[in-house]
């Protein structure tokens, strides 16, 4: 049952929401960057069509109220006055509310805001917008209240008002949006004493005693709706799709064109990656972050290169410096198996288990310079008294070395490090040897703390080094004279080990000029433990010293 349940189980890797093989994940970098640039074109359009359709319709609303002022004027005067006038061509936007709250409508001619036919297309001849919800009797209208008898002639104010929701004649088209159940604009202005006379001809109701009668006018919404009705459609059928095309287009462009230092640098990698390890990636000129891509691969495809070479060269001396112990191992068993009765088989395997151990010398060293040649990752590392390592060596050279030279220890201060304790022993171990191999008689190591770096400092009174031989000494099996040669025990990696460890640990290693103008002189700095901020115990005062002579 569980292996089932393993089994039908979905993949990390696999389809799912993380997995690769959405088909978004699955298109080009110009394919997602022309989607993503038709999108926001899209949305950007579509609210820039919504802020203009409701500019355009405030500003036409504008224009109409602007042209409502004026036309009540109008209005209220011919009603006091009983004229025809240019109000005729407005009634079907009005409202008349007598002194007693009863809303009347206007009288029109009879052919004033109907549709009419002309040349096969019917054409508005007059707004009948407010008409609709004035039949007899006519609709109620909330918060629509006359005005006092008393009020001053003239006197106005706006309102906010909704249209009932059932109009009482039938909407065309023609004559404009419906507005039922929408909130209008209506100016309210009271005119002067009307006679019965004007009021029958404005109302055609006789008999009505003189009064004041106020005049509800509508702010017509009609040309502001069309023109942004007019507006949406411009963006939405033309605007928007060609924008949203362009857009793409351009963005698919401009990705291609961004792109291009990308697959040049994939084209060059392509070549470095068929054996051209010599060549490098273009750098293009832009400084943004394919600049950095390119500079950062260069700086690789360098370490890489000096990571082969090194290699190659290391695997070609290793050869020649095996090749010679082991033809002589096999000539030391060919020959007495040759001639095995006069072969002395002890001294045979003695000789045989010598070229053994030094094989064995050769080959950890090998191992151990490959291992310190890789970068480690970056974390806490053991903090390590370098003084102590010193004293330590010091202290067993002292005691194994038959009729070697003497060992001192100078100022060795209190000196924290971070790295492998094997490795640092390595480290002074493998200088205290060179220095002894060399010496004349005595052989120095000190340990002292300088700011925020720790030196060790390594001297003999030999022969010396070169100036122009104190860099190439740190190669991997260079010996400078006859005397360095494999008989002495060394295999040529001693001091590579050296330099090796100490770049790991962050460090420099160098031969300098001797103090007293004679023997060597190497100097390793290394970085001091973070946080070491304690005092150096002992100074001068308490330098531990080790001397000692084998005998």
């Amino acid at each position: 049952m569980h292996t089932d349940r393993m089994h039908t189980g979905r993949s990390r890797t696999g389809p799912g929401r993380d997995g690769p093989s959405r088909p978004w994940h699955r298109t080009s970098v110009r394919t997602r960057a022309a989607a993503g640039a038709a999108l926001a074109s899209l949305a950007a359009f579509g609210l820039a069509g919504v802020w203009v359709g409701g500019a355009v319709h405030d500003q036409w609303t504008a224009l109409a109220r602007k042209q409502a002022e004026q036309d009540i004027v109008t209005l209220t005067n011919d009603i006091t006055l009983s004229l025809p006038g240019e109000g005729e061509e407005t009634k079907a936007s009005i409202l008349l509310m007598l002194a007693d709250g009863t809303l009347v409508r206007p009288v029109r001619p009879p052919d004033e805001g109907k549709v009419v036919q002309m040349h096969s297309e019917r054409w508005f001849h007059q707004n009948t917008l407010l008409e609709e919800y004035t039949g007899t009797p006519a609709l109620p209208f909330p918060g629509l209240t006359p005005y006092p008898q008393d009020v001053s002639a003239g006197h106005g104010e706006t309102l906010t008002v909704r249209l009932p929701d059932r109009p009482r004649s039938p909407h065309d088209e023609l004559n404009g949006p419906a507005l039922d159940g929408r909130r209008v604009t209506l100016l309210k202005r009271v005119t002067d004493p009307a006679s019965t006379e004007a009021l029958e001809h404005f109302t055609g109701i006789g008999g009505l005693p003189e009064q004041r009668v106020t005049v509800f006018l509508l702010v017509d919404p009609t040309a502001a709706d069309q023109a942004a009705a007019r507006i949406t459609t411009i963006f939405v059928r033309y605007v928007a799709p060609g924008a949203v095309l362009f857009t793409a287009l351009v963005a698919w462009w401009v990705t291609g064109l961004a792109l291009r230092p990308v697959e040049s640098i994939r084209r060059r990698m392509a070549r470095i990656g068929d054996g051209a390890f010599h060549e490098r990636v273009p750098v293009p000129p832009a400084g943004d972050g394919i600049t950095r891509l390119a500079v950062t691969t260069n700086a690789t495809l360098d370490r890489l290169e000096l990571a082969l070479n090194e290699q190659r060269r290391l695997v070609s001396d290793a050869s020649h410096e095996l090749r010679s112990p082991l033809a002589a191992l096999r000539s030391s068993l060919e020959v007495p198996l040759a001639h095995p009765a006069g072969a002395d088989w002890p001294q045979v395997v003695r000789e045989a288990l010598a070229d053994t151990g030094r094989l064995q010398l050769l080959t950890d060293d090998l191992l151990l310079l490959a291992a310190t040649d890789e970068r480690h990752p970056a974390g806490p590392r053991p903090r390590v008294d370098l003084s102590d390592v010193v004293a330590e060596q010091l202290a067993e050279l002292a005691h194994l070395a038959a009729g070697g030279p003497a060992y001192t220890a100078g100022t060795l201060d209190q000196a924290l490090v971070e790295g492998s304790e094997i490795l640092l022993g390595r480290l002074v171990r493998n200088l205290l040897d060179n220095a002894s191999r060399h010496a004349a008689g005595a052989v120095a190591a000190s340990v002292v703390r300088a700011g925020d770096r720790v030196e060790l400092t390594v001297t003999d009174d030999g022969p010396g080094i070169a100036p122009e031989d104190r860099e190439r000494v740190f190669d991997r099996f260079v010996r400078l004279d006859a005397a360095r040669d494999r008989a002495d025990g060394g295999g040529g990696l001693g001091l590579s080990l050296v330099r090796s460890i100490t770049g790991n640990l962050g460090g420099t290693v160098a031969f300098t000029d001797p103090p007293a103008g004679t023997g060597a002189r190497v100097v390793v700095r290394l970085p001091a433990a973070r946080g070491d901020g304690e005092e150096d115990e002992g100074g001068a005062d308490g330098a531990r010293q080790v001397a000692g002579r084998s005998g």
